[in-house]
């Protein structure tokens, strides 16, 4: 998408999911006009994004300072994971801290704009923070919130600075010492207890999330029944009103007609 000037990606991601289409072509026919028509057609090509990832995109609008907290957070546990386990559990922790508290403002502005905050989407709104805050030029588009396509949670080797594998630490050359093998394991632990702390992050998480859900559910029955009881108050006390007025009339009929029958006279 090299081609779309990120002015325009940044404006058009800050319209809701359900007007994107008319606001892509919009521009893109500006963009035509406007004699480009090489990144015209490059964001006709642009398809909606999906809720996930339209809501990451807010966050640098939202809360520019605790998505700039995550990042650091991020580059800290990559800086720290084999040099200083206890620096890089610290580390983790604001990571993890900074993430939740994102996926709850990401998940509030969803509910505002009728969106629903599943657990699906919310881990997919993880799964991309986490991707983009590794990538340099990822982690800039997520900061202007004009990422196109949502990313993959890195994994622990990324994190370490390693490539897939299996980390190996070689200091001139030199072959491992015990020390080197201890902080190797060190770091692997420490990546193991940070994926399942994790999960179960995630797993209470969708718990919460299948609360709130039912507790909507109810509230929705409990509205509707409450409604229901009004319109069938409404509609009794309309059928009283009817008959108060119908026996009203009759009452005022019947002395008229007891006046007319009284004898002249009396």
């Amino acid at each position: 998408m090299g081609a779309i000037p990120p002015q325009v990606l940044e404006e058009l991601f800050t319209a809701p999911p359900n007007a994107f289409t008319k606001e892509r072509n919009a521009r893109a026919a500006a963009l035509k006009k406007a004699g480009r028509h090489d990144a015209a057609q490059a964001l006709r090509r642009l398809r909606r994004p999906t809720a996930s990832l339209w809501a990451t995109n807010q966050l640098g609008r939202l809360d520019p300072g605790r998505l700039a907290a995550f990042i650091d957070a991020v580059g800290d546990v990559r800086r720290t994971q084999l040099r200083d386990a206890r620096a890089a559990g610290e580390a983790l922790r604001r990571q993890r801290a900074e993430l939740d508290a994102l996926l709850d403002v990401a998940g509030k502005h969803l509910a505002s704009n009728g969106l629903h905050a599943t657990p699906e989407v919310l881990r997919r709104i993880s799964n991309t923070l986490q991707g983009a805050a590794v990538d340099r030029q990822r982690t800039d588009e997520l900061r202007h919130g004009r990422l196109t396509e949502e990313l993959s949670a890195p994994g622990f080797e990324v994190f370490a600075g390693a490539k897939p594998g299996g980390l190996r630490v070689v200091r001139g050359g030199k072959a491992e010492t015990p020390a080197h093998t201890a902080e190797r394991a060190q770091a692997r632990r420490a990546a193991q207890e940070a994926r399942q702390q994790r999960a179960e992050e995630d797993r209470q998480r969708a718990r919460e999330a299948r609360e709130r859900e039912h507790a909507a559910r109810e509230q929705k029955a409990a509205a509707e029944r409450a409604q229901k009881e009004v319109e069938e108050l409404a509609g009794k006390l309309a059928e009283a009103r009817r008959r108060l007025s119908e026996t009203r009339r009759g009452a005022k009929a019947a002395q008229a007609a007891a006046r007319k029958a009284r004898p002249e006279g009396r």
